[in-house]
């Protein structure tokens, strides 16, 4: 599961990344076509173009690849500090923080894909400097193809938006690619977005499964081996002061053999054994004869434990207290789709009576009947009792009042504590020495949650600097397309445009441009959202696909926002330039 959400996460990372060089490159390229024209008039080879072009990209490389590696090592640093000094205490109580390492294989890994990212996206933008014609790059009318066919404006856009709507259509079909580009740079940013916040929601989920709340913020179990832990060790724990309320489990050697196979539920990969008795001249399992059989195991709890457990399922105590209650929900695992439901194991409901054997496990004779019981159902839940919440046993589970059936022979095995001041229970209890095992959740609840605090730090760093990646694509696409159009905005002012058709004008072609990055990049963020959801898949079970309607709503408003101010920014830019003189110039 992980190297599956791995290779999603670090796909769209890298296939950003190579994107927004290459896509830079290709700027860069562009803005510089008309020196690239004079060299090849003045008799430069497309071999030196080519060469220049790769040179300037190797020096490039040899500045960005250190500094990337350097501010890559010192926000790890920085962030491991921030960590340690907010939550190092309780995430890591045991050892000194987490400590700042720096291994050479991911150094060596990041140099190496850089200098390949940038080597291709370099080498693809040489052919293209070197293979046109010098006459066409000082002309720069390459990127501009303009045919009858093109220029058609829909109704719908003269007659809404009007001549501005008609100009800025004419401008994006004129100059596809640079359109294309800016649509691809909003829409990969989009896509960026959408998935990466798919994908902390489906790590912030997962890791909540395991964060469960509970009724008590101690437990202490004896398992039934532990013959060194009396019944009198167990009763000094239980007065132990700062125990504001209490639960007890109890636990017994004693099953219900059912041998009524109508009321066992065909539960895929879960099986049902013969009945047998252990033989030990033959030391082996001899069938009995009374055919299949399935043990359901027993479960008490004293009176006031049982007394909260019924109202915890809404039953009446007192109409319940000498019944069982029915725990038999069981997970199944589906290996063919990878699913994980809950079934029943039995068939039985509330007021049904259990009939079937008791029998006891022996380490001499296996097991051994005690006699015919009948137990009637209060109720069938799959809510269990305190300290039995993520207990499932194959076979199903009867709860029951201890106080009411004595002859099960129930030895106390769990002591679920609610304490306000938890840190001196658990002091008192180390005093006694008594050997058994304790579970502060209070602790672990502050450790989960410095844990989700690291995750968050980690997460939401990594997606800012996602962020500032897009953002910075885009502006730099925008701003470099707008400035490649000063001589064909100074030719519409000097022929008459007002500032209002002009500002309608850039409006639409910002509306044009968010539309379709939009459209794009949205279907693209739902199957990166979805390709995240089925790595999680291999593993963990998700009830429901994660549909991103606050991100899809937040890239919207963003991509709208972001792509007028850059514009209004480029727009001003331009403003201040002389007409004429930009017009002159381009003309040279």
């Amino acid at each position: 599961m992980l190297f599956s959400i791995a290779s999603v996460v670090i796909f769209i990372i890298m296939f950003t990344s190579i994107f927004c060089i290459r896509n830079s490159f290709a700027i860069s390229i562009t803005e510089k076509m008309k020196l690239y024209g004079m060299l090849a008039s003045i008799g430069a080879t497309k071999k030196q173009i080519k060469k220049n072009v790769i040179y300037e990209a190797f020096i490039l490389a040899l500045i960005g690849i250190p500094l990337g590696i350097i501010s890559g090592i010192l926000a790890i640093f920085i962030l491991l500090k921030i960590v340690n000094a907010l939550i190092g205490e309780y995430l890591l109580a045991n050892v000194n923080g987490i400590i700042f390492n720096v291994t050479l294989m991911p150094i060596i890994v990041s140099i190496v894909l850089g200098f390949i990212t940038i080597y291709l996206s370099a080498i693809s933008s040489a052919r293209k400097a070197s293979k046109v014609n010098p006459i066409v790059l000082l002309r720069n009318s390459e990127e501009i193809k303009i045919n009858a066919k093109s220029l058609k404006t829909p109704k719908i856009i003269s007659k809404v938006f009007k001549q501005g709507g008609v100009l800025a259509y004419k401008n994006l079909k004129r100059s596809k690619k640079k359109y294309r580009t800016t649509v691809i740079s909003l829409a990969v940013s989009i896509c960026i977005f959408i998935s990466m916040n798919a994908f902390f929601n489906d790590i912030m989920d997962f890791t909540g499964v395991y964060y469960t709340d509970y009724d008590y913020n101690i437990e202490l179990s004896k398992n039934r081996n532990d013959e060194d832990v009396s019944d009198e060790d167990l009763n000094t724990i239980l007065k132990l002061s700062n125990i504001d309320e209490k639960f007890l489990n109890y636990s017994t050697n004693s099953w219900v053999a059912i041998f009524d196979m109508n009321k066992v539920c065909d539960v895929p990969g879960y099986s049902v054994s013969e009945d047998s008795i252990y033989d030990k001249e033959e030391k082996t399992q001899i069938p009995t004869g009374r055919g299949k059989v399935i043990r359901c195991s027993i479960h008490g709890l004293d009176s006031n434990s049982f007394e909260q457990y019924c109202k915890k399922l809404g039953l009446n105590y007192n109409n319940s207290k000498d019944k069982a209650i029915l725990c038999d929900e069981i997970p199944v695992w589906n290996e063919d789709d990878n699913t994980l439901s809950k079934q029943r194991r039995y068939t039985y409901k509330a007021g049904d009576i259990l009939e079937g054997i008791e029998q006891i496990s022996t380490k001499e004779n296996g097991w051994v009947d005690k006699g015919k019981i009948e137990l009637t159902i209060a109720a069938v839940s799959n809510i269990r009792p305190y300290g039995q919440e993520n207990s499932y046993n194959a076979e199903g589970d009867l709860i029951v009042n201890k106080d009411e059936y004595p002859n099960f022979n129930f030895s106390l095995s769990k002591i679920l504590v609610q304490s306000s001041n938890s840190e001196q229970f658990i002091k008192d209890f180390k005093n006694t020495k008594i050997n058994i095992n304790y579970i502060d959740f209070e602790e672990l609840a502050r450790e989960n949650k410095s844990m989700t605090i690291v995750v968050k730090i980690f997460l939401y760093g990594f997606m800012g600097v996602i962020t500032l990646i897009g953002v910075t694509n885009i502006f730099n696409t925008i701003t470099s397309n707008l400035e490649l159009r000063q001589k064909e905005i100074a030719a519409l002012k000097s022929i008459g445009m007002t500032k209002k058709e002009f500002n309608r004008m850039i409006n639409l072609e910002t509306i044009f441009y968010s539309f379709k990055a939009l459209l794009y990049g949205i279907i693209l963020g739902l199957l990166g959202t979805f390709a995240i959801h089925m790595s999680y898949g291999i593993k963990v079970q998700s009830e429901n696909v994660y549909i991103p309607y606050i991100p899809i709503l937040i890239s919207i408003a963003s991509v709208f926002i972001l792509v007028f101010i850059i514009m209004r920014y480029s727009i001003r830019k331009i403003n201040r330039q002389n007409t004429i003189e930009t017009i002159r110039n381009d003309n040279i």
